[in-house]
């Protein structure tokens, strides 16, 4: 990877798209934001989820040449009093692109938090 910031997809992503490589099927486009509040470390070989997921936001996506970019805003009023510890991309169809643990983020009821995910091909 030439982007050193760029989130490692997961393998579970990875396979659906060599599959969609492989048969000439469509990918499920990368939908969604979730905040889970696990502090777990990302593990691409294994994760298949964001751990203790709290909500699940839809995300804007852009590709720019082998990078596409996942931002989603989470507000206070949707994490209610859980402390954010883990985001993750998913597909339409519920396939985790990939996940990053981040500092414990808390929120007030009006707080905000844009969030974004590089992910390189």
């Amino acid at each position: 990877m030439s982007n050193p910031n760029a989130t490692p997809t997961a393998h579970a992503y990875r396979a659906a798209v060599a599959l969609s490589a492989a048969t000439g099927g469509a990918i499920s486009p990368i939908a969604f934001m979730a905040f889970g509040t696990s502090n777990r470390p990302y593990s691409a070989a294994d994760d298949v989820e964001v751990y203790g997921e709290v909500v699940r936001v839809p995300a804007v996506v852009a590709a720019n040449g082998p990078e596409v970019t996942v931002k989603a805003l989470l507000k206070g009023s949707q994490a209610g009093d859980s402390i954010i510890c883990n985001v993750g991309a998913f597909t339409a169809s519920g396939v985790l692109v990939g996940r990053a643990v981040v500092k414990p983020k808390e929120f007030e009821e009006t707080s905000e938090l844009e969030i974004e995910m590089i992910f390189e091909y």
